[in-house]
């Protein structure tokens, strides 16, 4: 199963590493700093957990990491200093969660649940240039690649249940400047509709509509900034 696991692992890496190398190039000048594409690489952890699964706690880690591409608006017209900017990653992110102990269900003795997803999240930032800490909020498109579950009960009995191809998420982003392009990256992340597909068996092990609750923190370097 394991070997499954990261044989699909790798596609899901594959198809991230294809979609960075076809990503529009962030070389562009412009005449202002503030107004040009930018694009970097992140890298990261994901601490994540399973709302509705029966346990708490955000005690899966696992790695993210892919490219982002910034695309500044001219002249947004903001009242304050600076302006917007759309911003497009494509990403691995490993989700999932870990428990042991009775939790709600008191006959399951562990619960294991290992996601990895190809994703897309778009947002839109505050922007005041490649130098200046960045805000950004909006939405992520997942690709479910690859899903291993195991629900071991005091019976010696293990259980398993399907998962969604495609999760759709709500995010926000602070990304603060350290220096030299480099930025530390904080962000939450929320699924907007169960991961699970319909079983009523899973309300004997928590609830039947299931969540993916993120939080992550990367770093991020973006090219061409002194």
């Amino acid at each position: 199963m394991f070997r499954i696991l990261s044989d699909k692992g790798s596609k899901v890496i594959l198809i991230v590493l294809f979609s960075l190398v076809n990503m529009p190039s962030a070389s562009a000048q412009y005449d202002y700093d503030n107004a040009r594409p930018v694009g970097g690489l992140l890298a990261g952890a994901n601490f994540t957990q399973v709302d509705g699964d029966g346990y708490k706690g955000y005690n899966k880690i696992s790695p993210a990491g892919g490219g982002i591409l910034y695309l500044p608006v001219r002249n947004a017209g903001l009242p304050v200093e600076g302006t917007l900017a759309w911003s497009m990653e494509v990403l691995y992110a490993g989700k999932g969660a870990f428990g042991s102990g009775s939790g709600i269900a008191t006959n399951v003795q562990q619960q294991k649940i290992s996601l990895i997803y190809a994703e897309i999240p778009l947002q839109l930032n505050y922007w005041r240039g490649p130098r200046k800490s960045i805000y950004g909020a909006g939405f992520a498109l997942g690709y479910l690649g690859a899903s291993e579950e195991e629900i071991s009960t005091v019976s010696g009995q293990v259980y398993n249940f399907p998962f969604r191809k495609l999760d759709m998420s709500f995010l926000a982003t602070a990304n603060f400047h350290i220096g030299y392009g480099f930025f530390v990256s904080p962000r939450f992340q929320y699924s907007l509709a169960s991961i699970r597909k319909p079983n009523a068996a899973l309300s004997s092990f928590g609830r039947e509509e299931q969540f993916n609750n993120v939080w992550s923190v990367k770093l991020m370097y973006l090219f061409n900034v002194r």
